[in-house]
């Protein structure tokens, strides 16, 4: 349920700010280069100020596809291109790719749902899981090496565990702005 109502409100977003459904990418096995997103490797050292949110999290995917595949997770993915965040994209990619460890790890054989969405000045990004039945004590135990890294990058990672639906895991980062 949990899963659903998330992927309900991303769209709703992007119908809301006027993205085509074009802009919005489901991810399943095998990440070829998209002509929308282009090659997450190449330009996710681009800049070393700021990182693109979609670039990151289609790198982080990249890197984690065979342990999703081995583990029969799918995601699916409703960011649109071009949000730009205060931070190396690198390290980005690197947080985005310890949290989605830790969904797959927490929720084997599930379905995600990776999201980003403006919000005032900030970019949230979320990953959420379908998996019931999960202990908020271990869930959260889990991430806060996590929690306290993207605290150390200037973000903050929430996570809301729902044992009768699933885990969401939102990461709060600065939004750049071009001066």
């Amino acid at each position: 349920m949990a899963y659903f109502l998330a992927a309900a409100a991303a769209a709703a977003v992007f119908v809301a700010a006027g993205w085509r459904s074009n802009t919005a990418v489901a991810v399943r096995q095998g990440l070829s280069v998209d002509p929308v997103w282009g090659d997450a490797e190449a330009d996710a050292h681009a800049s070393e100020a700021r990182a693109d949110v979609g670039v990151a999290m289609r790198l982080a995917l990249k890197r984690l596809e065979p342990v999703m595949a081995n583990q029969s997770v799918q995601a699916d993915v409703a960011a649109p291109p071009g949000l730009p965040v205060r931070m190396r994209g690198a390290a980005l990619a690197e947080l985005l790719e310890e949290m989605l460890a830790a969904a797959i790890h927490g929720a084997p054989a599930s379905r995600l749902l990776l999201t980003a969405a403006t919000h005032g000045n900030r970019i949230d990004v979320g990953i959420t899981d379908d998996m019931p039945g999960a202990d908020p004590a271990v869930r959260l135990g889990s991430v806060r090496g996590l929690i306290e890294r993207a605290a150390r990058r200037g973000g903050a990672l929430e996570v809301n565990v729902r044992p009768a639906e699933g885990t969401t895991m939102t990461l709060r980062l600065a939004a750049a702005v071009d001066a």
